[in-house]
């Protein structure tokens, strides 16, 4: 049975909301467009929903957002998924950095207004929440990604709303854990063939073309269903219904190369407790082998043989590739 966490943080509408929006958000794993377009909806239940967003954070200061929702006219509701690029002081950094929400009352908007804009470009968000979103395992809790719901009415979110956010957030975040075990689980099924191999920008490149050709197939569908006439209602349904599908098509494509890696999850896996409390301290403060050895009480020549084994299991020659690795696992 589901029952709203902490609930005596929520005023009685609210935490019956969210109790609904954690059976629904559950019952929709394994599809990501279901899960982030119900997650949308779930708020709007709550407080006011112009527009919404989820992205993931990958290597090279890259964010993928597999979903986005701008309820204007002008993008009609649906924005395809897109990958972009994040600098040093934008809010996608600051969300990675601080580990907590960001709303547009603590600085007027202007962090927000620092990033790329999505859909109605004529249209300014007055008000929003970006969350992080977290996943946990081994003791270490990684943001792996962002939400954001915005409104273009100021003044119009509120603590509760924050709350509410973030816990509909951890919902989310089982959901994809348990995705990701049950991947984990299927990969040590899997015999890969002797040679065979996958690099991961040429699948990345892939997805870009496909995601290319599935949106010039959305254009299409969409004018098309404009072009019906309204009282014919049979093929209006249809219409939408392949509307519907190719927007599910260009979620779940964009998602290939947007949910945490399992090769990733399997790198970090194969390091023991002894390497991986090392390969942390090398990511996060830059400590030297002698640093080390003082701080874990073995021998500097110890330390410098489990460097050796963790830049052989993580592929790296460099023990500043070992950040790079392990960057979204920090504390």
């Amino acid at each position: 049975m589901s029952v709203a966490r902490s609930s005596y943080r929520f005023s009685p509408d609210v935490a019956a909301a969210l109790s609904q929006a954690d059976r629904g958000i559950r019952a929709r794993m394994g599809n990501h467009h279901a899960l982030f377009d119900y997650w949308r909806f779930a708020m709007s239940t709550i407080c006011g929903v112009d527009a919404f967003y989820v992205g993931f954070y990958r290597e090279g200061r890259k964010i993928v957002y597999p979903y986005t929702f701008d309820d204007t006219i002008a993008v009609k509701r649906y924005v395809p998924p897109e990958v972009f690029g994040y600098g040093p002081m934008g809010q996608a950094a600051w969300i990675l950095r601080h580990r907590r929400p960001y709303t547009y009352a603590s600085d007027t908007g202007m962090l927000l207004h620092h990033g790329v804009a999505f859909g109605d470009q004529q249209r300014i968000s007055e008000d929003a929440i970006t969350i992080p979103l977290f996943e946990t395992g081994d003791g270490h809790s990684a943001v792996i990604g962002l939400a954001s719901i915005q409104t273009y009415k100021s003044h119009a979110y509120t603590d509760e709303h924050v709350r509410a956010f973030e816990w509909t957030a951890r919902s989310v975040a089982t959901v994809l854990a348990r995705e990701r075990e049950d991947a984990l689980n299927r990969e040590e099924l899997a015999a890969p063939a002797a040679g065979s191999h996958t690099e991961q920008p040429s699948v990345a490149e892939v997805v870009q073309d496909v995601s290319t050709i599935l949106a010039d197939l959305h254009a299409r569908i969409c004018a098309l269903e404009e072009a019906i006439p309204i009282d014919d209602h049979e093929l209006v349904r249809l219409v939408t219904g392949l509307r519907e599908q190719c927007e599910r098509g260009q979620t779940e494509t964009m998602d290939i190369i947007a949910r945490p890696s399992v090769h990733a999850e399997s790198l970090l896996n194969s390091l023991s407790s002894k390497e991986r409390e090392i390969a942390f301290l090398i990511a996060r403060g830059g400590m030297t082998n002698k640093e080390i050895a003082a701080r874990v009480f073995v021998t500097e020549s110890t330390i410098k043989g489990h460097v050796s084994r963790i830049l052989r299991k993580l592929g790296v020659e460099q023990r500043s590739g070992i950040a790079g690795k392990l960057e979204h696992f920090f504390d």
